[in-house]
């Protein structure tokens, strides 16, 4: 049995599934997790919808920052069509006023997933599907914890602390910022190894690309550091801008053994 590590596939669904091949990924002997944001800026989030929607028992997906603002793009949407009485007609819904108003400004649905998703001629998607979606990520956890061959891995989104820590550090430092500790898991940047992290243990996170300039660059690569006791890894290499950036690559990490695998080598 092998433990998969993977992050911010952002609705690169094929690159997603070579790289599961590539691994030798095999959903009734492995695991997989999948540190958060599944959807938006890619082309794909309606197969990556689906295959969380249908996914192994052996795969975990956990919380994005994107992944949670969907939920709530949902809810909107989802108001909307009730109060409109559209229903499921949501090819009408987008021709309402209210929904440009909200939708088509980017004061909901930022990055135009939902807008996609509706005016997509190859899966014609109804409100029962968006419901569908966001009823299986609203129950994505924030975190997971595994030991594997004695070593500790807490594998999140952005970035891990303990509650007890959060409450300590929130009242000197920039983490101030963040209203509660779950949205230091799906937002925290540099200031995850700052503050966070676990003794004797790895930290696996995503959401901050290593293309870009931040503590975490490193050409693409996973990233990985360590604070005294404390290692965090940055699997998330940004695939989906691999478009404009040629370094970007999608990474995914054994724990057994650490070793690490990259779809373009």
């Amino acid at each position: 049995m092998s433990t998969f590590v993977m992050s911010d596939i952002h609705g690169c669904y094929t690159a997603f599934q070579k790289l599961l091949k590539k691994v030798g990924f095999d959903p009734e002997k492995d695991e997989l997790i999948i540190a958060g944001d599944i959807v938006d800026r890619g082309r794909e989030n309606y197969e990556m919808l689906e295959y969380a929607a249908g996914k192994p028992k052996s795969v975990t997906f956990l919380m994005g920052n994107h992944d949670l603002d969907f939920i709530e793009y949902v809810k909107s949407l989802d108001a909307l069509a009730r109060d409109t009485g559209v229903k499921d007609d949501l090819r009408a819904l987008f021709m309402n006023r209210r929904f440009s108003s909200l939708f088509r400004l980017n004061v909901v649905d930022y990055y135009g997933t939902v807008e996609d998703l509706i005016m997509d001629d190859e899966h014609p998607v109804t409100m029962a599907d968006f419901r569908k979606w966001a009823d299986v990520m609203s129950k994505f956890p924030y975190y997971t914890e595994r030991e594997v061959k004695g070593k500790k891995y807490m594998i999140v989104h952005a970035g891990y602390m303990s509650r007890e820590t959060y409450a300590d550090v929130r009242q000197r430092s920039e983490v101030r910022i963040y209203t509660d500790i779950e949205q230091f898991y799906i937002w925290a940047r540099e200031e995850g190894v700052l503050y966070g992290g676990i003794p004797n243990g790895t930290v696996i996170f995503g959401h901050t690309p290593t293309i870009a300039e931040s503590g975490f660059y490193n050409h693409g690569k996973v990233f990985i550091c360590e604070k005294g006791d404390r290692r965090f890894i940055d699997i998330d290499c940004g695939c989906v801008f691999r478009e404009w950036e040629s370094a970007a690559n999608l990474a995914c990490i054994r724990l057994e053994g650490e070793k690490i695998f990259y779809l373009y080598d």
